[in-house]
């Protein structure tokens, strides 16, 4: 397959990075808000501008608290972790600013600092392989 083509954010105070192989997902301007997200209530990120992600699986059709969607699984280019999901479409009006967004389980991501500074130590081991549990519940 080769090496995948990995993007770079820069020029930020605090970017979010995927907590298994430091690869950067957004910058902090990107936030939207934090949340949860599914039945398990995993505290979440919603992010705008993301990088390094790809679309994992078929779009699906959800009913949330907030609203009907149609989603898709979104995971790290680099290592292929399951990080959250993709808002493709909200049916309800109130709900549309969310399309295009990327809500993130919080647990899963890193926050690193302009001076490279990360919030914790990675928790995967080198060489093992990345969680691939769906984070996306049905409710």
């Amino acid at each position: 397959m080769g090496r995948p083509f990995l993007e770079y954010v820069k020029d930020v105070s605090m970017k979010y990075t995927c907590r298994c192989c430091s690869c950067d997902i957004a910058s902090s301007d990107g936030f939207v808000w934090q949340g949860v997200m599914g039945a398990a209530r995993q505290p979440a990120l919603l992010l705008r501008d993301t990088v390094n992600l790809e679309s994992s699986g078929d779009a699906r059709s959800e009913r949330l608290t907030s609203g009907r969607y149609t989603l898709v699984d979104v995971t790290c280019r680099n290592c292929a972790t399951v990080l959250g999901w993709r808002y493709q479409e909200a049916q309800n009006r109130e709900e549309k600013y969310k399309e295009g967004c990327a809500l993130l389980q919080y647990s899963l991501l890193c926050t690193v600092d302009a001076e490279g500074e990360s919030d914790v130590d990675c928790p995967c081991e080198a060489g093992s392989p990345a969680p691939q549990r769906s984070v996306a519940v049905h409710c």
